[in-house]
């Protein structure tokens, strides 16, 4: 998490959530779930930077408060009772405030209790305390003194961002990040700071291809190359930008999941297949009857070197014993 900075998250858990498919890369020995195990010990907070996701105390500082506006009279009795008893999960506070529903950001209805948390989340009087089976425990966040100034505040947010992401193009750094209009009101305010970060020698930009990248400076290290298969995360970082992925591996990747299934062309989890240094496709993974299952598709051709037939078996096995399965509990048409 300190050297990520900030891993996205997302609830589809096909065959696991999109956190713990990321990390598993980058953590020896993970196991599916052990960040939301581990969170209430790591220092962490979940929260919104480019996406949803876990990070930092220090950036949630730089991040919160995200308004200054009054509480409503519902947003204030439900942090005087969340004070009051401690962490609280969401069908306890429908015990005080009732089982009223209203509608949500996405068109739809959440119980007023449970959108109220969000609501107080979103803009740092609330934290997750834990999880329990997914679900989000709320308690009083922490009060602070803010001492960065707005556009300091959303430097700090884009040198963030890029940490996480990587190279990635100017475009997609500010759309990603434009929701931050309580600290850059408008796109000139938000190419003014990135500039003056690029100014400073903090970013720097590079042209491949005629494609302009920026990246933090120092962040483009010694190439690791390897014969393995990764089976990656529609979120994951190296996916992420879909204009780099589409410039580095030449075609178009869509994650499929709210796509309806007859228009669907990977999969409704499709998880790009990362061979040596090429995207060469997906695999949609799936557990039936404590048995792992994994059906791979490609862009172009399946390699035929025996060698990418050995190390996606491997890399399947690994799939396996991350979902808590044994190794030998899979099979897949590769």
């Amino acid at each position: 998490m300190t050297r990520l900075g900030f891993v996205q998250a997302d609830p589809i858990r096909s065959p696991a959530r999109a956190q713990d498919l990321i990390l598993r890369h980058r953590v020896k020995g993970y196991r599916a779930g052990d960040l939301e195990r581990s969170y209430p010990e790591l220092g962490l907070e979940e929260c919104y930077l480019f996406a949803y996701g876990f990070l930092s105390k220090e950036l949630w500082r730089v991040i919160h408060p995200k308004t200054n506006e009054r509480l409503t009279s519902a947003q204030k009795k439900a942090l005087e009772l969340i004070e009051q008893h401690g962490p609280m999960h969401p069908k306890e506070l429908e015990i005080h405030v009732g089982k009223e529903r209203v509608r949500n950001y996405w068109g739809g209805f959440s119980r007023t209790a449970k959108f109220t948390m969000e609501e107080l989340h979103d803009r740092g009087a609330l934290r997750i305390a834990r999880r329990d089976k997914g679900i989000r425990i709320y308690e009083t966040a922490e009060g602070f003194e803010q001492t960065l100034s707005n556009e300091e505040r959303f430097k700090e947010i884009a040198v963030a961002a890029l940490k996480a992401m990587g190279p990635t193009t100017r475009r997609f750094l500010l759309s990603e990040l434009s929701h931050f209009g309580n600290l850059a009101k408008n796109a000139g305010m938000r190419r003014k700071c990135l500039q003056e970060l690029i100014g400073a020698g903090r970013v720097r930009v590079d042209l491949v291809d005629e494609v302009e990248y920026i990246s933090l400076d120092g962040q483009n290290g010694r190439r690791r190359k390897s014969d393995g298969v990764r089976i990656l995360a529609p979120f994951d970082p190296i996916v992420r930008d879909r204009t780099r992925f589409e410039h580095l591996w030449g075609w178009t990747y869509r994650f499929e999941a709210y796509t309806p299934k007859a228009k669907r062309k990977l999969g409704y989890y499709a998880m790009p297949v990362l061979w040596r240094e090429q995207i060469i496709g997906w695999a949609n993974a799936s557990v039936e009857d404590s048995r792992l299952k994994v059906d791979f598709g490609y862009n172009t051709k399946r390699p035929d070197e025996r060698k990418y037939q050995e190390a996606t078996e491997l890399e399947v096995a690994r799939l396996a014993k991350f979902l808590g399965l044994k190794e030998s509990d899979w099979e897949a048409s590769i």
